[in-house]
């Protein structure tokens, strides 16, 4: 099975945290078929200081890391979902790893988790920042089924900072995912949380709520976590 590292980036006043996050997920490196490093266009409203700034950092990146990753700077500030949709057409791997420009995320057994990935049809694997509550109340995730003794949880909901999706299901779940609000047109982790906070939801019974989920087939990790650096942009 093959599989990609994306570390989505954006314009960051610490220049030095994505080398925070490239350490954290070397150790995997001779797995990873390609990796890309995405550099988002600037927001309009920034100023040229700002902008000039964010050239100086992406020009740095490219002297380092070239040779290691292939960068991609877009022109425009298309913000995650559309730089997602973006890579999910460019790849052809399997799987995609995805981690943002600001998270450390624990060290895990990659190969064992994509293993059970294959083997028992998950389609996404997200790492939380702080483990589930056994009452279920987060306001994020919701379990529903958990795959005791291996540490994966059902849930609705999911955190897009660090994750692994199945390329062609991840693919086809934005595709047929409404871009109604400004979240679900520049995010993909907040298509679920507005779903799963909305009236429609609170009427619906267990049955239909899984016929959602399988639209993404998330789950979440008990016990590899993240640690979210907390950008300044």
């Amino acid at each position: 099975m093959s599989v990609d590292l994306v570390i989505a980036g954006a314009i960051i006043k610490d220049h030095q945290m994505i080398e925070k996050v490239i350490e954290s997920i070397m150790p995997y490196k001779d797995i990873f078929k390609e990796k890309f490093i995405l550099l988002d266009g600037p927001p309009d409203d920034k100023y040229v200081g700002f902008v000039d700034d964010y050239n100086w950092y992406k020009k740095n990146l490219f002297e380092k890391y070239n040779d290691i990753f292939e960068i991609v700077d877009f022109d425009f500030n298309n913000y995650f979902r559309s730089n997602m949709e973006w890579i999910c057409e460019l790849s052809d791997s399997k799987y995609l790893f995805v981690i943002q420009d600001d998270v450390c995320v624990d060290k895990m057994n990659l190969g064992k988790i994509l293993i059970d990935m294959t083997a028992k049809d998950m389609k996404l694997v997200n790492f939380p920042h702080r483990q589930l509550p056994l009452e279920n109340d987060h306001h994020w995730f919701q379990g529903f089924g958990d795959m005791f003794p291996e540490p994966y949880i059902k849930t609705h909901g999911w955190s897009e900072r660090v994750f692994i999706c199945d390329r062609e299901h991840f693919k086809n779940a934005l595709k047929i995912s409404p871009k109604n609000s400004k979240n679900t047109i520049n995010f993909c982790d907040m298509i679920y949380h507005k779903k799963m906070i909305s009236k429609e939801w609170e009427n619906m019974n267990d049955e239909e709520k899984e016929e959602y989920w399988k639209i993404w087939g998330c789950y979440t990790h008990w016990t590899v976590l993240h640690r979210h650096l907390v950008a300044k942009r």
